[in-house]
């Protein structure tokens, strides 16, 4: 990762301290939360993208890129706690879920007001980068009901997954990038291009995330793999290997279930483990990847280009 990172180290550490500061309540254990919560480093892909957008498209806006790409993440932060509440989740990079550390009610407290704070910090900004992060904010709602449909249903496709992964992951990385090039005054075709390119990463990254959930390690996801399965999430390793003629059957007859064992979690990872399903996810987040950085052609060499490069592969190959 370090690599595609160095260009934007310290933008990120200013994302850091700019959430530091905005997330701030006079109720001690609302901020104890906040403190909680932000202080288990994520990967920041959402305003890398923001701030690689801008500065490839020859943007030098850093305080006001800075502060949308603040807003983005904390935004994902608010998401991240009410998802762990809807999935039931115990372990969020590394450490307890918020809900299990401080009850489900204060972290749906917390996550509102995550989300409030967020929009308040790009209040001041242009309307459309409100109107991109508001756009963003409804696909990602939109797909969390489509995913629920298709939960514990072994009829779903390859072509539901993408449209569900599509809202809930790849559209707000798309605003990210939309959001960082129209503030660098883009234009439409370098606008264009550098969102569809961000598009395209955010479905390549989270088919490589569905893949960690088979075989990832705990110890670098900071989660326990197996929990998709465990929710009845229809994740695209899962999906290919219900196809398999040997495995499929049973694998199908597990994740219908509403409530599977340990057991059967750990039978259903192994099954699908060898039917080839994790390599042939792997191929296409790396395809995705690799058909989308000429999307980037438009735009001149930089060591921003090169790090948005960097960044899609990072994302279609990462390891946690």
């Amino acid at each position: 990762m370090d690599e595609w990172y160095a260009p934007i180290r310290d933008d990120l550490n200013e994302v850091d301290r700019n959430i530091t500061g905005v997330l701030r309540s006079e109720r001690p254990e609302l901020q104890e939360m906040c403190d909680y919560l932000i202080s288990s480093n994520g990967k920041k892909i959402r305003p890398a993208m923001c701030v690689l957008a801008h500065y490839a498209c020859g943007g030098s806006k850093k305080d006001e890129v800075h502060r949308i790409a603040s807003s983005f993440e904390m935004i994902h932060l608010a998401t991240l706690v009410h998802d762990d509440i809807n999935d039931r989740s115990e372990i969020r990079r590394g450490r307890r879920t918020v809900h299990r550390e401080y009850t489900v009610t204060k972290a749906i407290i917390l996550g509102d007001f995550i989300f409030a704070m967020g929009f308040r910090l790009v209040g001041s900004a242009d309307k459309m980068i409100v109107d991109i992060m508001v756009d963003a904010s409804t696909a990602m709602a939109e797909s969390e009901f489509i995913q629920k449909e298709f939960e514990h249903t072994p009829a779903v496709t390859e072509e539901d997954y993408m449209r569900i992964i599509k809202g809930k992951t790849a559209m707000p990385i798309f605003a990210c990038a939309r959001a960082g090039a129209y503030l660098a005054a883009a234009g439409i075709e370098r606008t264009k291009a550098v969102s569809d390119f961000a598009l395209d990463v955010g479905l390549a990254f989270q088919i490589a995330d569905d893949v960690l959930d088979i075989v990832g390690d705990h110890r670098s996801t900071g989660k326990n793999v197996g929990i998709d399965i465990v929710e009845g999430k229809p994740t695209l390793p899962v999906i290919y290997a219900m196809s398999d003629p040997s495995a499929g059957p049973r694998i199908k007859e597990i994740f219908r279930k509403s409530t599977i064992s340990d057991d059967e979690m750990r039978e259903a990872i192994n099954l699908i483990k060898g039917t080839g399903s994790v390599e042939k996810c792997l191929a296409k987040a790396r395809t995705i990847v690799e058909n989308a950085i000429p999307k980037l052609s438009c735009l001149e060499d930089s060591e921003y280009k090169r790090s948005l490069i960097g960044l899609a592969r990072y994302a279609a190959g990462r390891d946690r």
